[in-house]
């Protein structure tokens, strides 16, 4: 009798534990156990700005180029917040932060994920990202002349952060991919125009200031860009360390062979899914395409085949603009490769928002 009501009451301390753990938990650490559990059940699909434009059409609501190929919706809905420190009402692509807003509120009620990246102005030139004079990322840094202008641009980032509310006035959680691609030099926080410890210094600086704005809904990731024969030395070179990261991520488009981007991103599964299994952390292909999609059977031929062996919680493939042609990743009916990511949703090999709907 007395082991019966030891069973008992350790099954009633275990399960209080439980219900205290889902009640103190923040938005982000929720978010984060959740990657995880659908980490197990396969690799979701993401597409940048897939609400808000298509390759023919924009600002048209409900509508989104995923969906009008294959009926579903990306799992994972891409943003970028770049204008935003400015004070501007658009982003550097012109869709409108109010529009953005609600349209993360209603992806994230509909049960997917959102991951938003941030290409901020050069602080020192006041042109675009791409702009890498002015020594910007020491400027900004304590002591710089510009450390005033990043501290505003942290506060308008935090504030953008703190109004994503679902309808019950709850904190949306959403993965922040900041100060991306450091590895290459075409942004001004790239490695020809910084240290590695400067660079580091930069992550940690944006990642203090939303603590210090109390904000619990930020997930963050850590994505370089991929290098032919990348090793694990080369990748962490610039990781600012596992207290300010939360999932690895790669930037890798295919820009030669078809072979060739298959072996360069099974190398660079290998190189983060080892570090995540002893560390702790997600990993996903944060960033992904062939411009336009020439290859009629990309997604099924490339693309899976890829990833193959491993396991990244996410692919975002890169945005399909209406007023740029070569800013086009994505599927959309009219293109050749329309047939094949159809085939690719029929035969259930990546997550669409249907299915991570009945992981909430």
């Amino acid at each position: 009798m007395k082991r019966i009501v030891l069973i008992i009451a350790t099954g009633l301390l275990t399960m209080s534990a439980y219900a205290q753990h889902k009640i103190n938990r923040t938005p982000a650490q929720s978010l984060i156990e959740r990657l995880e559990r659908l980490q197990k059940v396969g690799v979701m699909f993401g597409h940048q700005d897939t609400y808000f434009y298509g390759t023919t059409w924009k600002w048209e609501y409900g509508r989104s180029d995923v969906h009008d190929v294959c009926g579903d919706y990306p799992a994972v809905l891409g943003c970028e917040l770049g204008g935003l420190e400015l004070g501007n009402e658009k982003n550097l692509d012109g869709v409108p932060f109010d529009k953005m807003r609600q349209e993360i509120i209603k992806h994230y009620q509909n049960g997917g994920i959102v991951t938003i990246s941030w290409h901020p102005y050069n602080p020192v030139t006041g042109k675009d990202a791409w702009n890498t004079g002015g020594d910007a990322v020491k400027e900004v840094l304590p002591g710089g002349r510009e450390m005033n202008k990043m501290k505003l641009w942290h506060e308008r980032l935090a504030n953008f952060f703190l109004f994503l509310k679902d309808n019950k006035g709850k904190l949306i959680p959403v993965i922040f991919r900041p100060w991306h691609e450091m590895n290459g030099d075409w942004f001004w926080w790239g490695s020809k125009h910084c240290t590695s410890e400067q660079y580091r210094a930069l992550y940690q600086l944006t990642y203090k200031a939303m603590k210090d704005k109390k904000l619990k809904n930020l997930v963050w990731s850590f994505s370089p860009n991929a290098k032919a024969n990348d090793t694990s030395d080369n990748y962490f070179r610039n990781y600012p360390g596992d207290k300010f990261v939360d999932v690895l991520g790669v930037d890798l488009y295919q820009y030669d062979t078809r072979e060739a981007f298959i072996e360069q991103c099974q190398n660079e599964m290998d190189i983060m899914s080892t570090y995540a299994k002893t560390h702790h952390k997600l990993y996903a292909l944060t960033e992904a395409g062939y411009r336009n999609t020439p290859d009629e059977k990309w997604f099924t031929s490339t693309l899976l085949p890829a990833i193959k062996g491993y396991s990244p919680c996410y692919i975002l493939l890169w945005r399909n603009a209406w007023d740029k042609a070569e800013e086009n990743f994505g599927p959309a009916p009219e293109k050749s490769c329309a047939k094949d990511f159809k085939e690719l949703y029929n035969k259930n090999e990546l997550l669409f928002l249907h299915k991570v709907q009945q992981y909430k």
